[in-house]
């Protein structure tokens, strides 16, 4: 999917120079890129793996791709379906339209905004929401959706900070999944997170910006441990990701890069769901595009482990396990920055 990712900074790049030099732009060619996305995710996670991967294009407009394919990731994981993913992969496209009408050197400066030019920044959400509805009344919806995708659940968004169900659920995903890519996006002033750093990240920080039901979707959906990270094992060997188990996020499926160790097994992958005495000890690469092939599967083999029937005393024993290997990894971060 790599030239597609690339068809798709184009069109967007095209949209910005069209609202940079304020002409009206086409909503079309990113309908069917929004068509794309949705096919692509109901396959397979490939789409994930590049958007996870750091793509190196120009930051504004990755981040438009970025949000249309996460943000159809967790409504997958929310029950979307048919026109409603379709439109939360269409309003991902356009959530941050209104920055390519706010001043570059704005944009781009790399000390703090002063309290003005900050005002300016934020008054991107009227201004993406101005350049949607000259395409007239049939994506008002879409205006409407981008005016929002920066107010928050608690309040503290903006422009109108609005509260609670005054929000569009779609615009509080688009949002949630705008903070998540902000954070495993490499910054001048700052490393990228790993996604399982971004997650932790987004529970403790933004835990009250958005539902509980949006929050536990995104760590579903990218299952803490996304399709395509390199991983070491407590057993010292390492793998990738290959399978998500969304019963239990901190348990992937892991193929492993040696499998010679497992000659007597007739799988080079361990279901960690199956093997409660081995987990995920160390994140060594964030998702790499091309290291997991993507076969022509239905979409839940592709996106899924088979579901495991456990007793509820196996369910607690993970669940205790992985809390002891994540206080553990606690520690021992605590100690590497001390």
């Amino acid at each position: 999917m790599t030239n597609w990712y690339h068809e798709a900074e184009q069109v967007l790049g095209d949209i910005a120079t069209a609202v940079q030099e304020h002409r009206s732009i086409l909503i079309h060619p990113l309908e069917a890129l929004a068509e794309d996305v949705v096919v692509s995710l109901q396959r397979n996670d490939e789409l994930v793996v590049e958007a996870l991967a750091g793509p190196a294009g120009p930051p504004l407009i990755t981040n438009l791709i970025n949000v249309a394919i996460l943000g159809t990731k967790v409504g997958i994981g929310l029950g979307y379906y048919g026109e409603e993913l379709r439109q939360l992969a269409l309003a991902g496209f356009v959530h941050d339209i209104g920055l390519f009408a706010v001043p570059k050197s704005l944009i781009t400066k790399s000390g703090r905004l002063t309290q003005e030019e900050r005002a300016l920044v934020e008054r991107h959400p009227e201004l993406g929401r101005q350049v949607i509805e000259k395409c007239g009344p049939t994506y008002h919806w879409l205006a409407q959706l981008t005016h929002q995708a920066h107010e928050r659940f608690n309040g503290q968004g903006y422009p109108n900070r609005l509260t609670g169900r005054e929000i569009s659920e779609m615009a509080l995903i688009v949002g949630v999944v705008d903070v998540f890519d902000a954070l495993v996006s490499e910054r001048p002033y700052r490393r990228r997170l790993l996604p399982h750093e971004a997650v932790q990240e987004l529970l403790v920080a933004e835990r009250r910006a958005f539902p509980r039901e949006i929050l536990k979707a995104l760590v579903e959906q990218f299952s803490v441990y996304p399709i395509g990270t390199t991983v070491r094992l407590t057993t010292g060997e390492e793998g990738t990701v290959a399978k998500v188990n969304s019963s239990y996020p901190l348990r992937p499926v892991v193929r492993l890069d040696d499998p010679k160790e497992h000659e007597g097994s007739s799988s080079c992958e361990i279901d960690l769901s199956r093997a409660p005495f081995v987990s995920i000890a160390e994140i060594l690469h964030p998702p790499i595009v091309g290291r997991i092939t993507f076969p022509g599967a239905s979409p839940k083999a592709a996106m899924f482990a088979e579901p495991t029937a456990v007793s509820d005393s196996f369910t607690s024993l993970l669940e205790s396990l992985d809390a002891v290997v994540l206080a553990l990894q606690g520690a021992v971060d605590a100690k590497r920055t001390s």
